[in-house]
């Protein structure tokens, strides 16, 4: 088995082990209804009893008498449900746990998604700011683990000569592969990019 057919099957097996995987805390059933964040925002009374899965960053935890308060940015999610941090979120909104959680585990800044019931909003503020925040009931809670990226580079390949790049000489492609780990099972995910040079 030479090198460059190693390689493929080396990233075919990653790529395989790459598809969506929910977190079973979040999981819901594919015929459970999920209010959207948008519309809880548009109006806040008119959903309060129903399910949701939101997910974001923590920017605030408060432990109360039995239970416990956090405060998220919210951000849209991917398949796996995990928050796509981006320049722009709808806004925030509070979560409710039973029980105490160790805001040294979780932590500001750190990415969360959750499964819960609407309730009644809460007036707050963010900064000085009035503030209506969408709450929810949490049910399940989970906590992402921050990826961690491999960045392996190749170059010089003969075999990816391309016919129409001109000068002397093989040109060689630098292609730039992102391991990503991440999630429950710390499934790889893969990622590559390429530019010709000579």
């Amino acid at each position: 088995m030479n090198k460059k057919y190693s390689l493929a099957v080396l990233l075919m097996t990653f790529l395989l082990g790459a598809c969506a995987n929910v977190p079973e805390k979040i999981a819901v059933v594919d015929s459970e209804v999920l209010i959207d964040y948008a519309d809880v925002k548009t109006e806040p009374n008119a959903n309060i009893g129903f399910k949701a899965r939101w997910g974001g960053v923590i920017a605030k935890i408060e432990n109360q008498p039995e239970r416990t308060m956090i405060e998220v940015v919210h951000f849209k999610l991917n398949r796996s449900k995990r928050p796509v941090i981006s320049d722009e979120t709808q806004g925030r909104f509070r979560l409710y746990y039973q029980g105490m959680l160790d805001p040294i585990i979780y932590e500001k800044g750190k990415s969360i998604t959750v499964v819960g019931t609407i309730v009644k909003p809460e007036e707050g503020k963010i900064g000085e700011q009035k503030y209506l925040y969408p709450v929810l009931k949490a049910e399940g809670i989970h906590l992402w683990k921050k990826v961690q990226k491999l960045d392996v580079r190749v170059s010089h390949d003969p075999l990816w000569y391309d016919p129409f790049y001109y000068g002397y000489g093989y040109p060689y492609h630098n292609r730039s592969i992102i391991i990503q780990r991440s999630g429950k099972n710390n499934k790889p995910v893969v990622k590559q990019t390429r530019s010709n040079t000579k």
